[in-house]
Order: C-alpha cells, then sequence, then structure tokens
C-alpha cells in the first residue's frame, strides 16, 4: 500500500512539473463575452471591403457605432463598446452582389478590463470570438489566444488592429 501512494505521488509530481512543457502556454477567457454580432448586417457600418483574389473571397469590415466613429489614426483607442466584425465570404464570379457563402464571422469587442486573461499577449482591452453564420463557434474563447498573439503583432499604437475603417491609413 505504502508503495502505490509513493508511486501515485511520484506520478503526480511528474505530471506537474511538466505541466508547462505539455501545454502551450496561452491563456485566453474562458466566456464569451465578446458575443454573436446579431444583426450586424443591418445595424453596423461597412468600413471596408475587399477581395482575397488567391483564396477567392470576399472581406467585409463592419463596425457597431462606437467603432465607426473612428475615421483617423488620430482618434485611437477605439472607444470602449466598440465592436468590429470581419466578415469572410466565398467570392462569386457573377451577379450584382458577389458574396458568396459566409465562411466566418472575426469579432473583436473592447471593453473595460477586456483582455486581462491574454497575459504577455494582451492587446489593450480587446477580446477576439469567431463564429460560424450558424452563431457556432470557429475560434472559441479558450483558444482565442491565437488572435491576440496575431493581434499584438499590430501594435499599441494601431490599438492592435491591422485594418478596419483605416485600412492602409493605419500602417
Amino acid at each position: 500500500m505504502i508503495h502505490r501512494i509513493g508511486v501515485l505521488l511520484l506520478v503526480l509530481s511528474v505530471v506537474r512539473l511538466g505541466q508547462p512543457f505539455l501545454s502551450v502556454g496561452n491563456s485566453a477567457p474562458t466566456t464569451d463575452r465578446v458575443g454573436f454580432p446579431e444583426g450586424y448586417e443591418q445595424n453596423y457600418t461597412v468600413l471596408r471591403s475587399f477581395v482575397k483574389e488567391k483564396q477567392q473571397q470576399l472581406v467585409t469590415v463592419y463596425g457597431n457605432r462606437l467603432a465607426a466613429s473612428v475615421t483617423d489614426t488620430r482618434q485611437l483607442p477605439y472607444p470602449f463598446g466598440s465592436i468590429l466584425v470581419m466578415e469572410t465570404a466565398d467570392l462569386l464570379k457573377s451577379g450584382k452582389d458577389n458574396r458568396g457563402k459566409i465562411l466566418g464571422l472575426h469579432v473583436m469587442r473592447r471593453e473595460p478590463g477586456f483582455g486581462e486573461a491574454y497575459g504577455k499577449n494582451r492587446t489593450g482591452e480587446w477580446e477576439y470570438v469567431e463564429y460560424r453564420a450558424d452563431k457556432d463557434y470557429i475560434t472559441a474563447p479558450q483558444s482565442s489566444s491565437v488572435c491576440a498573439e496575431c493581434h499584438v503583432k499590430a501594435g499599441r499604437e494601431r490599438d492592435y488592429l491591422y485594418g478596419g475603417r483605416l485600412g492602409e491609413q493605419s500602417r
């Protein structure tokens, strides 16, 4: 019996010591505080749109009223309550509307205290979630550290955004 307890303690110690090597160490929020952007197509402003030729995708960036109020880099950071939605859709070759099936909604929201869970990859007070059009997750909050890792590269001076309405102006 004592031998089994000793072996169990040894195993637990090895597992505990090995955890930093087994996990990727990227922290992220555990709950969805971003929220699916209901009615974004009707209620948000189109900030910019562009085509990814190689992927044959149409990307449209929408912003709620607060996000749309930022029209120049001198107005950064975005106000609290800002929500940006990057919609990615199949690109259709014909027809008046060249937007096909929606592939994903990449959503970021800025609120006081947001982003703390990202640790060293904190991007100000933004949090991220990626949804499918049916509201299911592409990237759930628990996995959104990959979003923060990318956006941190955009830098504080651009409020961790690559484009939004500002597009190339923000570079």
